[in-house]
């Protein structure tokens, strides 16, 4: 924001390609232009260039100072009127402060979340749908159009292994009451007669075997168990916020694989090695198309799956966001896919595990997995003792909690660079201080208040020369940066750069608060001038926290 102006009167004296930086050290000014690149041009030295620019360049409006420091010419923006300027634009924008047209219509398409049906939804998958969910927002908040894809786990032997067991072990009347409950009960016992006697793997391969070919009974049981797993990911997806466009998962695109195949072998990009068709694509592990036993492979499954895509949605970009360890099979997918002839984006936007506060892999103690219902449950019923703690009066508690606990999750991943690993410690992640979701929601909240008990509206109109303290300023100079944060976040796929920006200015803005009262100043336009900036202030967390999948309670 701002940068425009400053380009807009250096382009008058200098040709070619014009960058701005930010000067390490504020005092530096705002902006900072380098002269290096036209001492060839110009034959003087980068800081005779500097000092000459300095001197010569018109004065932008929004700009009090320009100075020449070394090789470059710096710029200090006029807080007033970059003040009047936000306050106008965010207070007119609201709820579309910080947005932009970048994406002009186009489609992008984005996988995300994708548990196996058949189980409760593994801990571990809370990472993608927590990414996948705040990649979805930034692209919409920018001007794109969003497919929200979540790609089942529901195809392979393990769903021969749930059927002979429900089969043999299985009650119609406890997989009505609870099924996924009973259902991984089956599987779990299932696991462990295989332990005992392997030729239990080959009744799974038997029932799996049915299932591809389209037995009636395995169908029908399997159309059941998908069915009741789908139910219960949208209950959970619903705490948190989350909705998808399609559920098509492996089973959908695996009969299309022969033709993904097929389109392979006519553009003679396979061969045939002891048995399989595999696919060389100049590293050491080739791509393996069919098993020697003619079957389809994972890879061959994911290569219909995004023709098909291709073929349906038309998107310019697609984002798949999964685990680090895929990263190899979706280098070589998108490899393959181009070579193919298609031109898209393709995106593997990868990210790492949770780990336990002790640094191990998320697991309960006995080693089982960890249920993403019962890590909910139990932020909830945490976030609901902290609340009674801080503010037993307070109404709405268990929606408050709920907000504050699905808050918490979110911003405690996506705070952290997402291609690294993430201690996952509930107490932390809900602790009100610290770079913590809830301190910005309590933030937030504070900011609400007060321009809700306040005598006076907030106005554009306001003399914003009269917030003239470094705390007022630097909640001023942060704010404009709020736009450039967002797309940066969006143009790495980083949420991680959004959520530590609104650390800053959650700091920012409560050290402004501490030193600058706001309803006892006595003198009424500085009380006003105040009053706005704390509820652009308000408004630019509400977008950010919202923007991370976040809601901003008013009350906490």
């Amino acid at each position: 924001m701002f940068e425009k102006e400053i380009v807009d009167v250096l382009r008058k004296k200098v040709k070619g390609e014009i960058s701005l930086s930010v000067p390490p050290d504020g005092s530096l000014g705002d902006f900072a232009f380098p002269c290096f690149t036209l001492a060839k041009e110009l034959k003087k030295s980068p800081v005779q260039i500097a000092e000459e620019l300095a001197k010569t360049i018109s004065m932008p409006d929004i700009v009090s100072k320009i100075t020449a420091a070394g090789p470059y010419v710096n710029f200090f923006l006029d807080p007033a009127k970059v003040a009047q300027y936000l306050f106008a634009e965010i207070l007119g924008k609201k709820e579309n402060f910080g947005s932009s047209k970048l994406g002009d219509g186009r489609l992008v398409a984005i996988e995300f979340s994708s548990p196996n049906i058949g189980k409760p939804m593994h801990f571990g998958h809370l990472r993608s749908t927590v990414i996948g969910q705040c990649l979805s927002l930034l692209h919409e908040f920018n001007g794109f159009k969003v497919v929200r894809l979540n790609y089942l786990g529901d195809w392979g032997t393990q769903f021969g292994k749930l059927i002979y067991a429900y089969l043999n072990w299985g009650s119609a009347e406890k997989l009505h009451a609870c099924p996924i409950k009973h259902l991984y009960d089956l599987y779990v016992k299932f696991n462990e007669y295989v332990e005992k006697d392997e030729k239990y793997q080959g009744f799974a391969r038997e029932w799996f075997s049915k299932l591809e070919k389209g037995d009636q009974e395995a169908t029908s049981l399997w159309a059941k168990f998908k069915h009741y797993s789908v139910d219960e990911f949208r209950k959970i997806y619903d705490m948190l916020g989350v909705t998808f466009d399609c559920y098509n998962g492996e089973a959908y695109y695996a009969k299309k694989a022969d033709a993904a195949v097929a389109l392979v072998e006519k553009k003679n990009l396979a061969v045939v090695d002891e048995g399989a068709l595999i696919v060389r694509l100049g590293n050491d592990m080739p791509m393996m198309l069919r098993k020697t036993d003619e079957s389809t492979t994972y890879a061959s499954r994911d290569l219909a799956t995004l023709l098909d895509r291709i073929d349906e949605f038309h998107f310019d970009t697609i984002l798949y966001v999964v685990g680090h360890e895929q990263s190899l099979h979706f280098e070589q997918l998108f490899k393959l896919v181009h070579l193919l002839g298609f031109s898209q984006k393709f995106v593997h936007v990868a990210h790492g595990l949770y780990l336990s506060p002790e640094g191990g892999k998320m697991a309960t103690r006995k080693g089982k997995a960890v249920f993403m219902e019962d890590v909910l449950d139990e932020t909830i019923a945490l976030a609901k003792k902290t609340i009674e703690e801080k503010n037993p009066d307070l109404k709405n508690k268990d929606k408050v909690a709920k907000t504050v606990a699905i808050g918490a999750i979110f911003f405690g991943d996506l705070f952290n660079d997402r291609v690294k690993d993430v201690v996952f410690d509930l107490h932390r992640i809900l602790s009100f201080e610290g770079d913590t979701g809830p301190y910005l929601m309590y933030t937030h909240a504070r900011a609400a208040s007060i321009v809700r008990k306040a005598k006076m509206k907030p106005s554009k109109e306001c003399d914003t020369s009269l917030l003239q303290d470094p705390a007022e300023q630097r909640v001023i100079k942060l704010m404009a940066g709020f736009s450039a944060k967002v797309q940066d976040a969006l143009a790495q796929y980083k949420p991680h750069i959004l959520a530590q920006f609104l650390i800053e200015f959650g700091r920012a803005f409560n050290e402004f608060y501490h030193k600058c009262p706001c309803t006892q100043e006595k003198d009424k336009q500085i009380q006003l001038a105040r009053l706005c900036l704390i509820e652009c202030s308000r408004q630019l967390i509400e977008n950010g926290l919202r923007l991370l999948g976040i809601a901003a309670p008013s009350e906490m």
